[in-house]
């Protein structure tokens, strides 16, 4: 684990072929807007302190708390790229957490992070998988990049997507998904391909100096929102106990 950390290499797998995972079950169609948000407590709670290394890994779902059918990845998920996505619109980059307002504020105030990585055929590439991931930072993690995702959804609908500037660019579509209020705010977004059934599931949670993230792999058939749910509400209610 490194210090000056950067979550933006959290959708590069998108541009692969992905396979389905979760419960093969009818997502539900939202009406809302995802972004949700509870009011700012006057003293910060341990969930939103900045984090060290050995409490952001005991916050990190242990293998027991696995999906059914999934085992730890030794892959991992590396919390350490710092992104070099671009997006058509460019206002599409706040879906991903990833406009360069944001890459700014990660590079000078970003400090420890950790990961897991579950799947159902460890080492396999576009194997069925969840990944859970921790940022802390020396300050609190900025509620406009919140309310900018969930204003680009509006335009963002229909977008075309470039990892780096060696991949090809793709067209993707990013719908809204039901979101519960966890932490602070919390922000979710299905990103892929309703035509081939593959698809991101995202869901971000700001929680004072913490961004924490939960992303499934999945097909649009299934609904993974209490699955994003569980593991990201997990690890706040677990942050909020104080240990280290």
């Amino acid at each position: 684990m490194k210090r000056r950390l950067t979550p933006f290499v959290l959708a590069a797998t998108l541009a692969l072929p992905l396979a389905a995972c979760g419960e093969d079950t009818p997502a539900a169609t939202p009406s809302t807007v995802t972004v949700t948000e509870t009011p700012e407590p006057q003293e910060a709670g341990p969930e939103q302190r900045q984090l060290t290394e050995q409490e952001i890994m005991a916050a990190l779902p242990s293998e027991d708390e696995a999906p059914r059918g999934f085992r730890i990845d030794k892959r991992g998920f590396d919390t350490t790229t710092v992104s070099q996505r671009t997006t058509d619109p460019e206002s599409c980059l706040a879906l991903y957490m990833s406009t360069q307002e944001q890459r700014d504020f990660t590079k000078e105030h970003g400090g420890d992070s950790g990961a897991i990585r579950f799947s159902s055929r460890p080492g396999e590439p576009g194997s069925p998988g969840i990944s859970i991931a921790i940022w802390s930072f020396d300050e609190p993690f900025p509620q406009e990049f919140f309310d900018q995702a969930g204003a680009a959804l509006a335009e963002c609908q229909d977008h075309t997507t470039q990892i780096s500037p060696d991949d090809s660019p793709g067209e993707w579509q990013a719908d809204a998904i039901p979101t519960p209020t966890v932490g602070d705010q919390s922000f979710g977004v299905r990103i892929g391909r309703p035509d081939v059934d593959l698809a991101i599931d995202y869901m971000w949670v700001r929680s004072g100096h913490n961004l924490i993230h939960a992303r499934m792999i999945t097909g649009y058939r299934q609904s993974n929102d209490q699955r994003l749910q569980k593991y990201t509400q997990g690890i706040v209610d677990e942050l909020k106990k104080g240990t280290s």
